[in-house]
């Protein structure tokens, strides 16, 4: 009886499994179409308050958003970075999807940022953007590798 038990846990399991992969799947296809859904209003620059007023950021500017401690920051070429009163999910849906991405919980990327892809110590993946003054450590999130890679290859 137990016997037939594992084995029944074990095919549910495998089942599982090859659901996650589909979902996966389809989740790439969905984004894949998503961008073949042209927009014209999509933003290229946000206005920032600082210290000594307002200052307009451009998306050429930026070399990464990221999300830290409750705040999200521009992070421009230069090393400066900004305070944004946005969430980065709020960002992501008002960036060009076909230049910007999220590739985990806590950054978003332009592609022209993109140098290469590495595997890091633990087997996770890292994106490793172009040199600049800060370059973070950005881990790619497993559910999201696929769609990275599609993203980077331009076959999304």
């Amino acid at each position: 009886m137990a016997r037939t038990i594992a084995i029944e846990l074990n095919e549910a399991l495998h089942k599982l499994k090859e659901q996650e992969q589909e979902i996966a799947r389809l989740k790439r296809e969905l984004r894949k179409y998503q961008l073949m859904v042209t927009r014209d209003n999509y933003r290229e620059r946000f206005c920032v308050n600082t210290f000594k007023g307002e200052r307009v950021i451009t998306t050429s500017d930026v070399r990464y958003i990221v999300s830290e401690n409750k705040c999200t920051y521009f992070v421009l070429h230069d090393g400066s970075s900004f305070d944004i009163n946005m969430t980065l999910t709020a960002i992501a849906e008002v960036l060009n999807p076909r230049s910007f991405m999220r590739v985990n919980r806590k950054y978003i990327v332009p592609l022209v940022q993109v140098e290469r892809f590495e595997q890091d110590i633990n087997g996770k993946e890292r994106l490793i953007l172009k040199h600049g003054r800060r370059t973070p450590k950005i881990i790619i999130s497993r559910d999201n590798k696929h769609n990275v890679h599609d993203w980077v290859n331009g076959t999304m």
